[in-house]
């Protein structure tokens, strides 16, 4: 009855976590995103599921009550089950959707979204954006042997030209894929400096290019040259999924 929950009961036990609830929220999210707690299953009830995860029940409650009002759970009188995709598309916040997601996936998303953005941006930056743009693309070089932090400014550069193109429902999308884009910008740069491929210089060249692209008004180029870019990093990093 319960044999998908038996095959990842290791993974939802927490140990000695400091926020038992929270730690299981994910823990229940993640494998309820990934498909390995299937639509329609029947979870066990709070006493025998406590029993089962070794946590108390108010623990329990407390992330079921997240997993609920996140759209990953349904709880009526009849008990708790895994709710079907559809309804966890509708209900679940946005960046709970992108951090579910394959990296792959995600870059693709990315490779729709961003060009368009960069295009956008090259029509629609003011002073100001493209100021802000070039401040993060000047801490990416100041940064190139520092992974985490040429990371950060990588993906804040990102994020600046998302919100140089003046469109809030985009920019929105791309604040509410930040934590997952800026983890795959970091493995990507981990992936590929390990392999000595000289990643690091294209990726600076090609963000500098970008930058002039947007500087000049050219919204064609800068379409291309993100797209490109995230064409490039898709090529060239293999990613475990």
């Amino acid at each position: 009855m319960y044999d998908a929950l038996q095959q990842n009961l290791d993974y939802l036990k927490v140990g000695d976590s400091k926020n038992i609830s929270n730690e299981l929220f994910k823990r229940f999210r993640d494998l309820i995103i990934m498909g390995k707690l299937p639509a329609g299953m029947v979870l066990p009830n709070e006493n025998v599921m406590s029993d089962m995860l070794e946590v108390g029940r108010s623990s329990l409650r407390e992330a079921y009550t997240a997993l609920a009002l996140s759209g990953f759970i349904v709880r009526s009188k009849s008990g708790t089950y895994i709710s079907k995709t559809d309804d966890m598309i509708n209900t679940s916040p946005f960046n709970m959707i992108v951090e579910g997601s394959k990296p792959s996936e995600v870059l693709e998303f990315r490779f729709m979204l961003e060009s368009e953005n960069a295009s956008y941006a090259a029509k629609r930056a003011t002073e100001e954006d493209i100021s802000r743009i070039r401040q993060a693309y000047e801490k990416m070089i100041e940064n190139k042997n520092d992974i985490t932090q040429f990371a950060y400014y990588d993906t804040e550069f990102h994020m600046q030209v998302a919100k140089a193109a003046h469109n809030e429902l985009l920019y929105k999308m791309m604040r509410a894929s930040y934590s997952t884009i800026k983890k795959g910008v970091k493995q990507a740069n981990i992936n590929a400096y390990s392999m000595k491929w000289g990643f690091m210089e294209v990726v600076i060249k090609v963000h500098g290019d970008l930058l002039k692209a947007i500087e000049d008004r050219d919204y064609a180029l800068a379409y291309t040259i993100m797209k490109d870019h995230i064409s490039y990093v898709n090529a060239t990093v293999s990613y475990n999924e």
